[in-house]
């Protein structure tokens, strides 16, 4: 009799056991317990350049930039890594004006991310730019790390 009442009760606790980790996993599919997904966007910007506007749609990233040092800026290069990768950057080289920024009709635009972008999904990623300023030294690099949501 002892017998069978202490398989009773690890059977019910059994049982239990597995309908909460059927619920963890179902919770976990669905990106609850992903911080992204609740933290909303961020952005932490380097020290040369400011993001004017961003948007993520699919395979393109379109970037406005201003300027922050005081002196124009030309951007030569922009890389994508992190959950997205590329390097594939139209309208460079983009002169911004001192103080000023990228004309909203001509964004610097990475084309060809991969792995494409889902829209509703959050992205965390790092953008490389190269730059240089006027009378300062080439190749510089701003580093932007931004979470955003793709549309």
């Amino acid at each position: 009799m002892k017998g069978q009442t202490a398989l009773e009760y690890l059977i019910t606790y059994g049982w239990a056991i597995l309908v909460i980790l059927v619920v963890l996993a179902v919770l976990w599919y669905y990106g609850v317990f992903n911080p992204a997904k609740w933290s909303g966007e961020s952005v932490s910007e380097g020290s040369a350049l400011k993001v004017v506007d961003k948007q993520l749609t699919g395979t393109t990233l379109l970037l406005l930039f201003g300027d922050k040092t005081g002196s124009q800026v030309t951007i030569s290069a922009v890389a994508v890594t992190g959950d997205i990768v590329g390097s594939t950057a139209t309208g460079v080289p983009a002169i911004i004006p001192a103080g000023g920024q990228i004309a909203s009709t001509s964004p610097i635009t990475v084309t060809g991310l991969t792995p494409a972008t889902t829209a509703g999904s959050f992205y965390k990623f790092t953008v490389t730019t190269t730059y240089q300023t006027t009378g300062g030294l080439p190749n510089q690099k701003d580093v932007a790390s931004y979470n955003i949501k793709a549309v």
